[in-house]
C-alpha cells in the first residue's frame, strides 16, 4: 500500500496531519476539543465526515497519527456511535416507531452497563431492554394461527435472545411483535404466567456513520459500559475503542474521501 504523509499548519491553530490510505481516503487529526456532534459538523463542513475504521490498516494509521501528536492516551472522536433509538421488530424487520405503539417501562430503555440491546416484556406488559445474553422464557409468533393462538409462550428451554429468535423461526414464524395495544395485552397475559420474557424487539448497537454495523471492535477493558450513562459516541484511546458521552469535548479525527 502506497502511503503519503503531509503535515499541514493552519493559522487557526488547528493542526491536521493527513495520511493517504489506498490513495482514496485522507485522514486528519484536529487539535480542537469539541463535542461529538460539533466534531461531526466540522468534519462534514471541511472534509467528508468523522473518520471511520474501514479496515485494520486505517486503525494502524490513526494510532500512528495520535502517537505523532502525543495523543495516544487522549480520547479522540471517531465516526462511531451507538444506535440507541433505532429499535426494530424481528418479524419483517419493522421499525418500532412506525407502529405508533411505545410501552417502555419507566426509565427504559437505559442500556444498563452498555450491553442491553434486546427487548423483553414485564408482567404488566411494559417493555424493557436487557442484556441479549441472558437466558429467559420467550414468546413466539405463529402466522398460521389467529387471535390469542398466534402467540406461544416458551419456558423450556430458557434461551438468550438470539437463540430464542432461532427457535421461534424454526418451529413457528418468529419472535412475537406488539404492533397494537391488543396484541401487547395478549403478550402480558402470557408473561403473567411464565415471567419476564423475550419478544421480538431489538436494536443494532455500534455503527459507523455510513450506517454499517461496526463488528469485531477492539474495546478497551471493561468497555463499552455506558458508565455515566448515555455514552453513545465512540473514541479511540490508547489504540482501542471506548464509549463516551457525546457532550464531552475531545480532539477528533476527520476523513476526506476522493
Amino acid at each position: 500500500m502506497k502511503l503519503n504523509v503531509v503535515l499541514l499548519l493552519c493559522l487557526s491553530g488547528v493542526v491536521p496531519i493527513t495520511f493517504s490510505v489506498q490513495q482514496t481516503t485522507h485522514l486528519f487529526v484536529i487539535n480542537q476539543a469539541v463535542s461529538w456532534p460539533d466534531a461531526q459538523k466540522y468534519c462534514r463542513t471541511k472534509y467528508t465526515d468523522l473518520a471511520r475504521v474501514k479496515d485494520p490498516s486505517v486503525l494502524v494509521e490513526l494510532n500512528k497519527m495520535a502517537a505523532s501528536r502525543g495523543l495516544t492516551l487522549w480520547p479522540l472522536w471517531i465516526g462511531l456511535y451507538n444506535d440507541f433509538y433505532n429499535w426494530r421488530w424481528s418479524f419483517n424487520n419493522i421499525s418500532q416507531t412506525s407502529t405508533n405503539l411505545t410501552l417502555w417501562n419507566t426509565g427504559e430503555p437505559d442500556n444498563y452497563v452498555g450491553h442491553e440491546s434486546c427487548g423483553g416484556v414485564y408482567v404488566a406488559g411494559n417493555w424493557a431492554d436487557w442484556d441479549c445474553a441472558l437466558q429467559k422464557p420467550f414468546i413466539c409468533y405463529n402466522a398460521g394461527n389467529s387471535g390469542a393462538a398466534r402467540f406461544i409462550g416458551v419456558t423450556n428451554p430458557r434461551l438468550n435472545w438470539s437463540q430464542a429468535q432461532t427457535y421461534c423461526r424454526t418451529y413457528y414464524t418468529d419472535l412475537a411483535s406488539a404492533l397494537t395495544q391488543a396484541d401487547n395485552d395478549l403478550l402480558a397475559q402470557i408473561v403473567s404466567v411464565q415471567g419476564y420474557s423475550w419478544f421480538g424487539l431489538y436494536r443494532e448497537t455500534w455503527k459507523w456513520l455510513n450506517g454499517t454495523v461496526a463488528s469485531n471492535l477492539q474495546w478497551n477493558p471493561g468497555k463499552p459500559n455506558n458508565a455515566k450513562p448515555q455514552e453513545n459516541c465512540g473514541v479511540l484511546i490508547n489504540g482501542l475503542f471506548s464509549d463516551e458521552r457525546c457532550t464531552s469535548v475531545h480532539y477528533f479525527f476527520c476523513e476526506f474521501s476522493e
